[in-house]
């Protein structure tokens, strides 16, 4: 990026308002888009670097040992990648007491407090029993963060007054990490974006680096000439050494995971990545403005911060305060004490709910009203303002975001809807009524679901989308959003432990659960594709049941057989455990969500120990998500290789595949007879939980829209489609196998393609 003259002075000053200046250059008008004046290489870096924090690792990229996410955008998605996290992806910082009153960490990965959720091989393992801090944190919102590394550090220290010598009862401090400034992070604990960075790559995904250095400019950009590039990544690598982070993990994939060239390239994204375009202040909002600076938020949220390339208006000092005892959680970061949180950015506000540090916000009211110690002045004031006035700073607030997503988190106000026949859109062609029924379920299918309207206590998601959005919304989810389920094998025998699944999530407030002692197994089980609702519901029973052949009757070593739920013939879940797609969503709002709806719509639904009266959705709701689904198109399929695909094809026939995964089941082709077939390979391995059934039994997944649903199998153990054969067809499914292990590299390359085209 080459500084010009004009892009300088259009970033020069912001007036002495509250309201921000809405003709910075810094501004982007689209989540997602850098700022302006970038010149063509370093935006080809802002692509390549948009790519990598959209990219899921797998195991054999060196996902693990133990993880969070698969990708930087899982917890940063919202509402692009680079964004803000669902509270589904809060994570806890886990300590404990060593024995002599002296808390250390006792993070799952072995090298920090993180508690990670998955763990390859394992499942999940879990935090030691003696864990007595649970520290929550939400993922805040990336958009124009990067932008924070252009403030000199006498400009952050000019605002530090540690004894409160003004009298003012705020005594906000640096923070410091390597001898220098901290400002990313809630506690101000990195100094530099690729600190930040390479904490998170290894924190939340096991991905490990090697240290590229990083350096920060002290003099303005318009008294010298060289790009800001050149300052961000300098070719010396001089000056300050990014965090201690560990360079190298216990798993089998060669370091570091993340090439040099990756992570520079994401380094250039995080800090291009442009915050979004205030909206045209109103009067409420410059009332709002007004207030905000009256009651003494500024004080903290100064509205801008001068840097070597301008104004920067994010809201914050960047520096640590003592937000009181309610606040404080036993975490202690270079000089950042317990109750001491870094003065949040409110730049795109409302692209962040939930609110504060740890989520514990549902709204940005409430965010204001928890403002203890150092904020209790400024909460006070707030508090005394009318009702109307109030209101008045919330449209402020809200404005810096540019809009509000009302929890929507996929759905943005200008996307085009997926006609009929494209990924993500209707089954057929609706119009009129049907249409706005069919949009308002998508609505809900993609919306946050609150504490106030029922999520939880417990809960693994806190809206459909959340485990379904993979490659579009109502697609699959990663190995990142598997339901984690437990028991104990004792010498042959299955016990179980109470609740066979351990909630990735609970409310605010709470303190996670943790596996029992006693457990001996863990099982992934992935969400899949819910793309094609439409045509999976209307396949008759009888189709299904003609395949069905328990006794292997025809001797060709294959026997499935159909579940029966409630009289009716399963088809969803990897257990064929339900039997429509009204019904799909009403067992998924309750035992994903902790979402209620009316017994009488669904048997599939119950009550929760919650504080929200049952029903949580109410009848209308419920009814226009079903109808979503209900009328949900099939997945798109692709051709990347026609030649290949046809030999593929051939493969996939030789080797019996379609046996089971029929190309055609009463007209629809998504490659399954929906039937339960025994091919697991380790009964112990499984969690045994229906009965009447087989653990190694599994419903024949449909194969159409497969190459979006990576990794495979109902666990997610196989990492490419030839792994998902070889490593989980067995017993009906042993000649398959038999077949595939005897396929070249070639052919076995041939037969992913046709898999991938489906």
């Amino acid at each position: 990026m080459r500084v010009t003259t004009p892009l300088l002075l259009a970033l020069i000053g912001c007036g002495g308002s509250a309201l921000p200046d809405r003709d910075l250059h810094i501004w982007a008008d689209a989540p997602g888009d850098p700022i302006a004046g970038l010149d063509a290489e370093t935006l080809a870096l802002y692509e390549r670097g948009r790519e990598v924090m959209a990219r899921s690792f797998s195991e054999p990229e060196g996902l693990g040992p133990t993880f969070n996410a698969d990708s930087c955008a899982g917890c940063h998605q919202f509402p692009v990648a680079g964004g803000s996290g669902p509270r589904y992806r809060d994570f806890f910082l886990v300590r404990a007491d060593r024995g002599d009153g002296v808390l250390v960490d006792v993070g799952t990965n072995g090298e920090s407090p993180v508690r990670n959720l998955y763990a390859v091989g394992d499942g999940h393992i879990a935090e030691p029993a003696n864990a007595s801090v649970y520290a929550r944190r939400n993922a805040p919102n990336a958009m124009g963060i990067g932008l924070l590394a252009f403030v000199p550090e006498s400009e952050i220290l000019k605002r530090e007054d540690v004894d409160d010598r003004n009298g003012d009862g705020i005594s906000g401090k640096a923070n410091y990490e390597a001898g220098h400034i901290g400002r990313f992070g809630v506690k101000s604990q990195a100094t530099s974006l690729e600190s930040f960075n390479r904490g998170a790559f290894f924190n939340q995904m096991g991905i490990t680096t090697d240290p590229l250095f990083y350096s920060f400019p002290d003099q303005p950009v318009a008294s010298v000439s060289p790009t800001l590039l050149d300052y961000l990544v300098p070719s010396a690598y001089a000056q300050v050494a990014a965090a201690d982070e560990p360079t190298v993990d216990d798993d089998d994939a060669p370091d570091p995971e993340l090439s040099n060239e990756d992570q520079e390239a994401l380094l250039v994204f995080s800090t291009y990545l442009a915050p979004l375009r205030p909206r045209e202040p109103g009067d409420a909002e410059k009332a709002g403005a007004k207030l905000f600076k009256k009651v003494g938020c500024a004080d903290c949220h100064v509205p801008a911060l001068d840097s070597t390339i301008g104004p920067i208006p994010a809201y914050s000092d960047l520096l640590v305060h003592d937000m009181g005892p309610d606040f404080a959680d036993d975490i202690t970061v270079a000089l950042a004490d317990p109750s001491e949180f870094r003065t949040a950015p409110l730049w795109n506000l409302s692209l962040h709910g939930p609110f504060l540090h740890d989520g514990r916000a549902e709204t940005i009211h409430d965010a204001i009203l928890m403002h203890g110690g150092e904020g209790e002045t400024s909460r006070d004031a707030y508090a005394e303002l009318s009702a109307d006035e109030q209101a008045q700073v919330h449209d402020f607030l809200v404005g810096l975001g540019g809009w509000d997503p009302e929890h929507h988190v996929l759905i943005q106000p200008d996307d085009v809807v997926p006609a009929a026949g494209e990924n993500g859109g209707p089954a057929r062609t609706l119009a009129g009524a049907e249409l706005e029924l069919w949009l308002q379920g998508r609505a809900i299918f993609d919306e946050t679901v609150t504490v106030d309207e029922g999520l939880g206590p417990a809960f693994n998601a806190d809206s459909c989308r959340a485990c379904h959005q993979d490659p579009v919304l109502g697609g699959a989810g990663g190995i990142d959003t598997s339901v984690i389920r437990f028991g104990s094998w004792v010498e042959g025998t299955y016990v179980g432990l109470g609740s066979p699944v351990l909630p990735r999530m609970v409310v605010p407030g709470e303190r996670p659960p943790r596996l029992p002692d006693e457990t001996t197994v863990v099982e992934l089980r992935q969400p899949p594709t819910v793309l094609g609702t439409a045509e999976l519901d209307a396949i008759s029973d009888v189709a299904i049941l003609a395949n069905e052949d328990p006794d292997d009757l025809d001797g060709d070593g294959i026997s499935g057989r159909a579940r029966l739920v409630n009289g009716m013939v399963g088809r969803y879940g990897w257990k064929a455990q339900v039997p429509t797609a009204a019904d799909f969503a009403a067992d998924a709002l309750l035992n994903e969500v902790g979402r209620t709806i009316d017994g009488s719509l669904s048997p599939f639904t119950g009550t929760d120990d919650d504080d929200h009266p049952d029903p949580e959705l109410d009848e209308a709701g419920y009814e226009a998500l079903a109808f979503f689904l209900q009328n949900l198109g099939r997945p798109v399929p692709v051709s990347e290789d026609a030649a290949a695909e046809a030999a593929g094809e051939v493969h996939f026939l030789a080797a019996g595949c379609d046996s089971c995964h029929l190309p055609a089941l009463d007209g629809v082709p998504a490659y399954s007879d929906l039937l339960l077939h025994d091919v697991a390979p380790n009964r112990e391995a499984l969690v045994d939980q229906e009965p009447g059934l087989l653990p190694t039994e599994f419903r024949t997944p449909p194969l159409w829209g497969v190459r979006d649903t990576a990794p495979y199998l109902h666990n997610g153990s196989a990492s490419n489609l030839v792994d998902a054969v070889l490593l989980g067809h067995f017993g009906e499914a042993d000649a398959a196998r038999a077949y595939v292990e005897g396929l070249s590299e070639s052919e076995r390359a041939e037969l992913t393609a046709f898999l991938r085209s489906l």
